[in-house]
């Protein structure tokens, strides 16, 4: 620790002053000291016994000053080599083997109480070569957008975290988000890359941002983009109606082209490296909280390295009230299928069955599906001829007024052949295949006949036709309840109160009247379970 000196005839200079009644403004102004120094040489003047407008300080006042030594004392800086080198080992295995940014190195540093300038562990590092400058390239400044027009979206992988739901360690991504103008980001982890997850992920950055901006210039991600041209890039139809509904138009950028979004193209090792390594996440959830702080009070509020100025700001300031309005209204994800029509004039879509008018889609016929969490529509040649509501997984939306209003001849023999081979199978299968296709829509029930011929393939149709004899006898129609008879090889089991000649067993060693289990005359009844027990051991 250094001193400042001050002189003999400095100090009496000042108490010369400050007798004649200076402040200690005017002292600092005439005598260089800070007001500090001035501050603390007059309090111990004071406690030496000098006073304002009194005679001069004696000697042995003055000798007390000087021998004091109170001026203000300067902190010497302590070079970055002597800090650092206790460390050098840490901050090697961050940069070549964590592979770490410096500016993150140097934010671990400070959080474990090692405070050093960004140049002076730069300087620290490359002497030891463990960090090389990289070669500048020619790039061509793209022109400026305006408030609110641009933003770019990116994805990249940042690593492994530890998913609580799943007991296991995943592979993580981050949605990137950066408005052009403002160069304020948006992160979104997320494990997949489906169009509800993208879609997920836009709508907290509307959020965040609480606007939308006109332009969005993704990646070739498949969620957003089903043919990549560079000329004519095809969106998925998902997609573009999200699109729509939100009010921004898509343009993607074409395929390795990454000076096609400049913006964002760094953002994800942005990420990775500031905010990922080294960190540390309880999970997805956990994970998006701390991206969202970071953008706000880390990345949003950085020196840009172009801009010179914070994007936090700049967004607020100038960015924000051009962009789109947000309603804040949670977005149905749709999800888009082609479906044929079977002959039972119904679709399958997400493992549910839902009925196609006949008028408008007969039995081959291509259509377009449109399903939401509530109603799932049915397009043909880009017209609306169904809605049915959504159905879970394995069920069924039936509107009998979609079936013809006279059964064709296909329709009519069709369930008659089915009853035809099934009674080849034997019997029962035959009577179960006629209870099955009974009634005024037998053609509702093709599906089920047609499982039933393939359990006779699976299982023999020996054990077929006993399974329907079983089923037959509990009047149990029902082709899944009839597998799971054949499954658990129950068709040759005896039903309820069949007698198959076996003598009932004989009372066990331990067993007792129900008298015993009384509790109304408790005396009562343990003298008669004593003479009961007394009885069977006699």
């Amino acid at each position: 620790m250094a001193y400042e000196e001050v002189s003999r005839v400095e100090i009496i200079e000042l108490l010369r002053r400050w007798q004649a009644g200076g402040s200690y403004r005017g002292l600092s102004r005439a005598t260089g000291l800070s007001r500090s120094t001035v501050q603390k040489y007059i309090r111990v003047a004071e406690e030496c016994g000098v006073r304002r407008g009194g005679p001069p300080p004696t000697e042995a006042q003055i000798m007390a000053l000087v021998k004091l030594h109170v001026a203000g004392p300067r902190k010497v800086a302590t070079p970055a080599q002597d800090v650092l080198s206790p460390r050098a080992d840490q901050v090697q295995r961050w940069l070549e083997v964590e592979h770490l940014q410096l500016t993150r190195v140097q934010e671990l540093l400070g959080q474990k109480g090692c405070t050093v300038s960004y140049m002076s562990l730069r300087r620290f590092v490359i002497r030891r070569g463990w960090w090389r400058l990289g070669q500048d390239r020619a790039t061509v400044r793209m022109e400026e957008t305006k408030p609110g027009e641009v933003a770019e979206v990116d994805f990249g992988r940042l690593g492994l975290i530890w998913d609580p739901e799943s007991s296991r360690r995943r592979l993580v991504w981050a949605l990137v988000v950066v408005l052009v103008y403002s160069r304020h980001c948006f992160v979104w982890p997320l494990f997949q890359q489906r169009l509800e997850d993208v879609i997920e992920g836009l709508e907290a950055a509307w959020a965040l941002f609480q606007g939308i901006p006109r332009i969005l210039v993704p990646d070739n991600m498949p969620a957003a983009v089903a043919g990549p041209d560079p000329l004519y890039p095809r969106l998925t139809r998902g997609f573009l109606e999200y699109s729509q509904h939100r009010g921004f138009f898509v343009d993607p950028a074409r395929v390795r082209h990454p000076r096609d979004k400049p913006h964002v193209e760094r953002g994800v090792p942005y990420v990775r490296g500031r905010l990922f390594k080294g960190g540390t996440f309880l999970g997805l959830e956990d994970m998006r909280d701390q991206a969202r702080r970071w953008c706000l009070e880390v990345a949003g509020q950085r020196i840009h390295g172009t801009t010179q100025r914070m994007p936090l700001v700049v967004f607020r300031e100038e960015e924000q009230a051009h962009l789109l309005p947000w309603d804040g209204e949670p977005y149905d994800v749709a999800d888009w299928r082609t479906a044929t029509v079977h002959p039972d004039h119904h679709i399958a879509y997400r493992y549910a069955i839902y009925s196609a008018p006949s008028t408008n889609c007969p039995p081959g016929s291509k259509v377009e599906v449109r399903g939401d969490s509530k109603l799932v529509r049915i397009y043909h040649r880009g017209m609306l001829v169904k809605v049915h509501p959504r159905q879970p997984r394995g069920g069924r939306s039936t509107d009998p007024n979609d079936y013809p209003a006279e059964l064709t001849p296909y329709t009519l023999r069709n369930p008659d052949r089915l009853k035809r081979q099934a009674a080849e199978l034997g019997p029962a299968v035959g009577a179960f295949a006629d209870r099955l296709l009974s009634g005024s829509l037998p053609w509702a029930k093709l599906r089920q006949g047609h499982k039933l011929l393939r359990l006779g393939e699976r299982y023999t149709s020996e054990r077929l036709d006993a399974a329907c004899q079983r089923a037959l006898t509990v009047d149990l129609i029902d082709v899944r309840r009839l597998e799971r008879i054949l499954v658990e090889a129950l068709e040759t089991e005896a039903m309820p109160g069949e007698s198959d000649g076996v003598a009932p067993p004989l009372p066990g060693r331990f067993a007792r009247p129900g008298s015993a289990f009384t509790h109304r005359n408790g005396h009562a009844a343990l003298v008669q379970r004593e003479d009961s027990q007394e009885g069977r051991t006699s």
